[in-house]
């Protein structure tokens, strides 16, 4: 059974053991045969013995390299410390490449990194097809932050690969390292490519779903990542990552719920997951339920203080309206990470920017040149053009908008006209007079008067109206709720006579959810600005609840939401003809409901007026709602409270009408925003030839 001098060397160099460790100190028939009986004995797994055979030719010859080895190897295999009698094999081996990986591994193991990059880049040196050594040269130098040097290990690695059957498992982790390698250089489409074809290799490996899940997800591919995570998991329920990754990817499509319960699900695996602690967090945040995420939050800080959980915690402390301590937990994120994305955005996001914010703005240009995750990139570019805005640069804000949207359209969902046309004329037929004659004979709706209701287009207004009308102690403002958006669709497809019933149901279930956000105050405000699109809906099954109905300039408004970055949710977002379809549509729904719902129902309250002088209209809305008037409604820039949109930090300030006409900086700009807007434009304007 012992190693023959011209058979393949059992420490895995592929070099004859005559050529290999089959050598002895001068080259004899007798050390040769003393170093095949002490390797066989290691081949066998009998590490204890090698270990005494290999020192009993030590003790004869010192000088014995292949002793010194198979001394090493006996060690290493029996966890003991082999790295004194591989070092005294690489001095008597000057040629032997095999030594010096595995010295190289060894150390690398025990965190010297510096040390083992020399061994493995001698091993290469004395082989230059040791496929095995490139592979791990270019791991250690990953780990050392050598990027570029590590690509250059792995290509080769990859080049000395066999591609034959056997060899399909190392070569499935060799194209994984690489991708890993890739996504951390922001390549993203290649670290893809090199997954599939790992995955191709290693099929049922569930570690490369989940990293295939992970680089779709940066490069923008939310549906795919979500399909890869959860083919991960179907291969192994218990692997946090997957859990991590198909969150992420659920979180970027706004599928928020279903995210937030992933997260959860992974730390019942794994309670002390730093990241799935961040993520659930970042979820709970979302989801307005900011009590969770901050204790989430402060439990993953007590695990380690990591530059994307800082930012987080500057994220939640804006929410509440502490920018001062926001800025501290944004300033602690940067001198960790100087150039990580979602600092820098918190940042702009959090205050005015001046020219004396120059460094921030050359951080984010080198972040956005190297290469970061879609989702990171888009928020940067439009953080970018905030802070241009900020400083009176037009021309360079509308182009580092336009650039995030260009980004965000390629990489996402395209916004279907047709679709949206054909689901604005179901809800008018599910919904019009008729319909809703029936469904009140039904008795479908529950009466309370506690529901209210802030509607209108994005960035209308309706953050401001919800802190005006929060800053009332008789009023909750309970942010933007999703219930009507999940029902919708359900509830409107099935014919009128099998809806009564459904209806009456959601109306329960909405009031026990405005409960729990406030089981005292007299009116609960819901100011999801899409629910312009579930009135009937929400009026059949409230029909007490007060709406309000924000309008402010087409243009403003459009203008508005194409710098601001909306999630994949919002797919007309990035293209401004698609946001004059959208607005146009908008319309034509509002017009509907104003023809239909019973008069009192409905309030409109027009953006500019309310700026201009909002005591009036402060009046008018509550009267709407059927409570006295309080001063404070005018202080509402005071009231402490959550606020979780785009409009944070604005609602924080005293109202001013610096907003008004915003689009006239921006006109050269909105050709094909003014033309397909047509006469949805206010009444006297045209678009400028």
């Amino acid at each position: 059974m012992d190693t023959g001098r011209n058979e393949p060397c059992p420490c895995g160099s592929g070099r004859k053991f005559k050529h290999c460790h089959g050598r002895g100190a001068a080259g004899s028939p007798e050390a040769s045969a003393d170093a095949t009986r002490a390797v066989a004995l290691l081949q066998r797994g009998h590490a204890a013995d090698a270990e005494l055979e290999a020192r009993r030719l030590l003790a004869i010859d010192p000088r014995f390299g292949a002793a010194w080895a198979c001394l090493g190897f006996a060690q290493l295999q029996q966890g003991k410390d082999p790295v004194p009698a591989l070092e005294s094999a690489v001095r008597m081996l000057p040629g032997d490449a095999a030594v010096r990986q595995v010295l190289g591994q060894v150390l690398e193991k025990r965190g010297m990194l510096a040390p083992a990059a020399r061994c493995l880049e001698q091993a290469v040196a004395l082989r230059p097809d040791f496929a095995g050594a490139h592979n791990d040269l270019g791991r250690v130098r990953l780990a050392l932050g050598d990027a570029a040097g590590a690509a250059a290990s792995y290509r080769r690695a990859l080049e000395l690969s066999p591609g034959d059957a056997n060899a399909s498992a190392e070569l499935a982790a060799l194209l994984s390292d690489q991708a890993t390698l890739l996504v951390r250089l922001g390549r993203y489409a290649e670290a893809v490519q090199q997954y599939r074809a790992a995955i191709a290799r290693s099929p049922v490996d569930a570690r490369l779903h989940s990293n295939l899940a992970n680089a779709l997800h940066c490069s923008g591919d939310f549906r795919g990542a979500i399909d890869a995570a959860r083919r991960a998991l179907v291969l192994d329920e218990r692997l946090p990552e997957a859990y991590l990754h198909l969150g992420n990817a659920l979180l970027a499509v706004s599928e928020v719920p279903q995210a937030e319960q992933c997260y959860r699900d992974g730390l019942r695996i794994a309670p002390d997951h730093l990241l799935l602690l961040t993520a659930r967090a970042m979820a709970l945040r979302n989801l307005s339920r900011l009590d969770e995420a901050e204790a989430t939050a402060r439990r993953a800080l007590g695990l380690q203080r990591t530059p994307e959980l800082l930012s987080l915690c500057g994220n939640l402390a804006s929410d509440r309206g502490r920018f001062a301590e926001a800025a501290e937990g944004y300033a602690e994120a940067l001198a960790l990470a100087p150039e990580l994305p979602e600092a820098l955005v918190g940042v702009a996001r959090s205050r005015r920017m001046t020219a004396a914010d120059a460094p921030w703005r050359a951080s984010a240009e080198r972040v956005l040149a190297r290469g970061i995750p879609v989702a990171h990139a888009v928020n940067l570019h439009h953080a970018l053009g905030k802070y241009h805005e900020d400083l009176g640069e037009s021309e360079a804000a509308f182009m580092a908008h336009a650039s995030g949207n260009s980004l965000a359209r390629r990489s996402g969902a395209r916004y279907d006209r047709a679709a949206t046309t054909a689901r604005v004329d179901s809800i008018l037929a599910a919904y019009d007079r008729a319909a809703r004659a029936a469904l009140a004979a039904a008795g479908a709706g529950l009466q309370s008067d506690r529901p209210v209701l802030v509607v209108g287009m994005p960035r209308s207004g309706t953050t401001l109206v919800e802190q005006i009308l929060a800053s009332h102690p008789d009023v909750h403002g309970a942010d933007e709720l999703l219930f009507w958006n999940l029902a919708a669709d359900q509830v409107r497809l099935a014919p009128v006579a099998g809806r009564a019933a459904s209806i009456a149901r959601l109306g329960a279930e909405y009031l026990g959810q405005l409960a729990r956000h406030s089981p005292l105050a007299a009116r609960v405000v819901d100011k999801l600005p899409g629910n312009f699109e579930n009135l009937g809906l929400i009026h059949a099954a409230l029909p007490e609840a007060k709406l309000i109905h924000l309008e402010r300039d087409p243009r403003d408004t459009c203008l508005s939401i194409y710098f601001q970055g909306f999630s994949s949710a919002h797919a007309y977002a990035t293209d401004l003809e698609d946001l004059a379809h959208y607005y146009r549509e908008y319309r034509r729904l509002m017009a509907h409901w104003r023809a239909t719902l019973p008069a009192g129902t409905l309030l409109d309250v027009r953006y500019e007026a309310l700026v201009a002088d909002p005591e009036p209209w402060v009046r008018r809305m509550l009267l709407h709602l059927g409570l006295p008037w309080d001063a404070r409604c005018l202080q509402f820039h005071r009231t402490e409270r959550p606020v979780l949109t785009a409009s944070a930090w604005q609602v924080r300030q005293p109202l001013n009408t610096s907003s008004v006409g915003r689009w006239r900086q921006f006109e050269r700009y909105l050709g094909p925003l003014l033309a397909a807007l047509g006469d949805a434009l206010p009444a006297g304007d045209t678009p400028s030839a």
